[in-house]
């Protein structure tokens, strides 16, 4: 009699199959390293434009919204 094989499924052949968990935890590590990233890169540069510093409290003047300098 001949004993029965396990299924061997080919991530396992391979040595290469991770865990969903430590992809995931992987995924999470590289979305941190990216926002920490973006996020030294805007402080490092500063605002963008006049004005871009701190956000406007009053509401422009109906009509008056496109302002040519």
């Amino acid at each position: 009699m001949s004993t029965p094989r396990e299924p061997s499924s080919p991530a396992k052949a391979t040595g290469r199959f991770r865990s969903p968990p430590v992809v995931l935890v992987g995924f999470l590590l590289l979305m941190a390293l990216v926002f920490l990233g973006s996020y030294a890169l805007g402080a490092a540069v500063g605002p963008v434009g006049p004005d871009t510093d701190s956000p406007s409290t009053t509401s422009p003047t109906p009509g008056t919204s496109h302002t040519h300098h």
